[in-house]
């Protein structure tokens, strides 16, 4: 009987709980398609690339989708079975909210671990083949580089150009500003232009009816190396190559990594702090799931005659300010002023004994805020009544 009763408990969340997660992580991933449609429209395989990115993009909006899909499902879970009345059914037969609640804690748990393998090791995984196709792609060929009316950053470049046309390349209004390795920079301009593959990999851009110069590293125009031109040849050949190796940045690095960034980052683009700092926002995050059931059943559960219904808007409201926090305390424990444990698993305790306590005070039947003890009859005792009284609510 037991067994039957966590079977359905977790089967009435699963199902909502599953169509929340693909729900989000679709709406979530339709303002990067715009992106990855621009990457690789040059390419010629478009299909295959466009296809990549997205699945190297599911792990970070999964990761992401997880803690609300599973709050949210929580809430109606409860709600529904609040209103058609199993839960007062279950308590007045004697089986404490306690006991009611004590598989969603379990699936909750599980939650927690799939999220630390998500956030440690697939997404970083995933992160850096992402960045890795982007890079790809951009140096399969220039035209893509050239997009039109936006400006793309590309090998040290950024150009932009009115009008772009694949078949000819030719370009219409084109800017385009590099940065040399000592700081200084040249731009050039032309009215128009045309793209030029001389070799393998090796582009050459003519413009016509243009201008260029050159920026000194303190923003200030040489008048002397200013030149006009009615036409010019510039290379912008590509540095090709083998993509970088993983750990670019923080987000790279997997969970036991960010513990051991002295021996684990050798480009030493890394910060130890921001990387611990890092590890600690992974972490409470999974800690925070584990929570998400009590504050579920705060918010959800209805034993008054009264339906309410803010309980997800309450839920919504809870998961932006819990981001929103996190981003703060983020970025406070990456300025290294405060050690980053002290930053994170503060507010994660405070959320914990909040939760615990608001729902020991329902498991106990009693209202959130004052008010009476809540009374349920359980049905034997109802049936050695004289089958009149209903149990109470």
């Amino acid at each position: 009987m037991i067994a039957k009763l966590d079977r359905y408990l977790i089967r009435s969340l699963v199902g909502l709980f599953a169509g929340l997660t693909v729900l989000a992580i679709a709406l979530l991933l339709l303002e990067r398609l715009i992106r990855i449609i621009e990457i690789v429209s040059g390419s010629s395989s478009t299909a295959v690339a466009a296809a990549l990115m997205v699945a190297n993009l599911i792990p970070h909006y999964l990761d992401l989708a997880i803690p609300g899909a599973f709050l949210i499902a929580m809430i109606v879970t409860i709600d529904r079975l609040s209103r058609s009345g199993e839960i007062v059914a279950l308590m007045g037969a004697g089986v404490s909210l306690y006991r009611i609640v004590r598989p969603y804690v379990g699936f909750a748990m599980m939650l927690a671990v799939l999220s630390l393998l998500i956030s440690g090791f697939l997404q970083p995984l995933s992160r850096y083949s992402y960045r890795q196709i982007v890079h790809n792609m951009q140096h399969e060929s220039v035209i893509t580089a050239f997009q039109e009316r936006k400006f793309v950053q590309f090998d040290g470049r950024i150009v932009w150009t009115d009008s772009v046309a694949p078949s000819t390349r030719r370009l219409g209004q084109t800017f385009i500003l590099e940065t040399r390795p000592d700081g200084s920079r040249t731009f050039l301009t032309g009215g128009s232009g045309r793209l030029t593959e001389v070799a393998s990999g090796k582009w050459v851009i003519t413009l016509d009816q243009g201008s260029g110069g050159t920026i000194g590293r303190q923003g200030t125009i040489d008048e002397g190396d200013r030149l006009d031109f009615s036409e010019l040849t510039w290379p912008i050949n590509s540095e090709g190559g083998d993509f970088r190796p993983r750990g670019g940045d923080e987000r790279e690095l997997f969970l036991p990594e960010l513990l051991s960034v002295e021996q684990t980052d050798r480009s030493g683009n890394v910060d130890a702090v921001v990387a611990v700092a890092d590890f600690h926002d992974r972490t409470s995050r999974a800690a925070l799931l584990i929570v998400m059931p009590l504050i579920a059943v705060i918010l959800g559960l209805n034993l008054g005659r009264i339906p309410r219904s803010s309980g997800v808007v309450l839920g919504i409201l809870f998961l932006l300010g819990v981001q929103k926090v996190f981003e703060y305390l983020l970025a406070i424990g990456g300025e290294g002023s405060v050690p980053a444990w002290a930053v994170f698993w503060p507010f994660v305790a405070l959320i914990w004994v909040v939760a615990l306590l608001l729902f020991q005070r329902l498991a106990t039947r009693r209202l959130l805020f004052g008010g009476p003890r809540i009374k349920l009859q359980t049905r034997a005792a109802y049936l050695a009544g004289d089958g009149r009284k209903t149990p109470s609510s």
